[in-house]
């Protein structure tokens, strides 16, 4: 499916525009520039009026003891919050970090659209990779009642469905952005915001071995890890 970039439409005077909220999950072990400069893309291409930062406490993806989030919940969530005091669109949910089960999408979007109720329409980032496995995802399709999923693009991945995945998602799929404005849930679009080649992982890697993660996280970002000694670093 071809990527596009959304064309806003006006609305008709008796029908009010519903507000648009992008949401990204996940660890930000650190946060960093492949999290931030996509969804501002997204936001700008699919007239979000805002992005969510969802860090998770217990990933369902992340089980074993090598893969926790090294950071503690604190500290994450400080990272978090110096990308959201720099830019007025990135807010922080701390939703899941309160939650001492694990942290499950629907969980968090349901809980979402019972406070926003018909006023907003959620909408789930997410990249190319993490949706070849999305039909596994706990009560997958229960999320598609609740929200729209923006796909970012990996470049020179494709996506792999097995012919089961494939047949489900053939039911979501969609390159009609009329839908979104007039559905408010059910679609899963493939955007043209495309995912940088970074991860945390390789940033913490990176400090460990006592080198600088230049232009992979912002500043202020790196400033908090290096006066917090996280990940091995240093002043």
């Amino acid at each position: 499916m071809e990527p596009y970039v959304s064309e806003s439409k006006p609305m008709p005077p008796d029908r009010p525009r519903k507000i648009r909220m992008g949401i990204l999950g996940g660890s930000f072990d650190p946060v960093h520039f492949g999290h931030i400069k996509p969804c501002l893309q997204m936001a700008q291409d699919f007239d979000l009026a805002s992005i969510r930062l969802l860090p998770c406490k217990v990933s369902p993806f992340k089980s074993s003891p090598h893969s926790t989030p090294k950071a503690s919940v604190q500290h994450r969530l400080k990272m978090l919050s110096l990308i959201a005091s720099a830019n007025s669109l990135i807010q922080v949910d701390e939703r899941e970090l309160r939650r001492e089960t694990p942290s499950y999408t629907y969980l968090s979007l349901r809980e979402m659209a019972d406070e926003y109720g018909d006023q907003v329409t959620l909408c789930w980032i997410m990249g190319m990779d993490a949706l070849n496995g999305f039909p596994e995802w706990f009560k997958s399709d229960e999320i598609m009642e609740l929200c729209h999923i923006l796909v970012m693009q990996r470049p020179g991945y494709e996506l792999d469905l097995s012919a089961q995945h494939h047949v489900w998602m053939e039911k979501y799929l969609s390159d009609d952005l009329e839908l979104l404005e007039q559905k408010s849930a059910g679609h899963i679009f493939i955007t043209s915001a495309q995912m940088l080649d970074i991860s945390s992982t390789q940033i913490r890697d990176t400090i460990a071995s006592g080198k600088q993660p230049r232009y992979l996280v912002p500043g202020g970002v790196w400033n908090y890890i290096q006066r917090n000694h996280l990940y091995g670093a240093s002043e």
